[in-house]
């Protein structure tokens, strides 16, 4: 069963943003199968195979979320990313310029899906392995 702790342990193993495949087999180790990324209240919601549900912070910070919304700004700093030029607060940053409400990892499908505010797909992503 998944809980703050333990989810906390996986999250903080990621150096950089470049971590992220790394950070994602820890959180499927615990039984993690998807979690959000809410940008304006920083914080993580994540859930498991029961449906346990647990909210967390973590490294999470809130950013406002712009209103007009580009897919391309949001390509590009998931670029920046993959490629370790920047940390996680710098990302969620940019998501928010980028019009991105929340971003859900399916750590079954192995996929992220960007999503604006309105709940419309802006990018969707496959997560690397480690």
């Amino acid at each position: 069963m998944i809980n703050e702790q333990t989810i906390l342990q996986a999250a903080t193993s990621e150096k950089n943003a470049g971590d992220f495949p790394k950070v994602v087999q820890g959180f499927k180790d615990l039984g993690v199968t998807k979690y959000q990324f809410l940008v304006q209240k920083g914080v993580y919601v994540f859930w498991d195979e029961t449906d346990t549900r647990v909210e967390s912070k973590l490294n999470g910070v809130s950013m406002p979320v712009a209103e007009e919304i580009s897919s391309e700004k949001m390509k590009d700093a998931i670029k920046q990313a993959q490629a370790g030029k920047i940390d996680f607060e710098m990302f969620i940053k940019l998501a928010g310029l980028a019009g991105v409400g929340l971003w859900e990892a399916d750590l079954t499908a192995m996929k992220v899906t960007y999503i604006d505010n309105a709940g419309n797909d802006l990018v969707v992503e496959p997560i690397p392995s480690v």
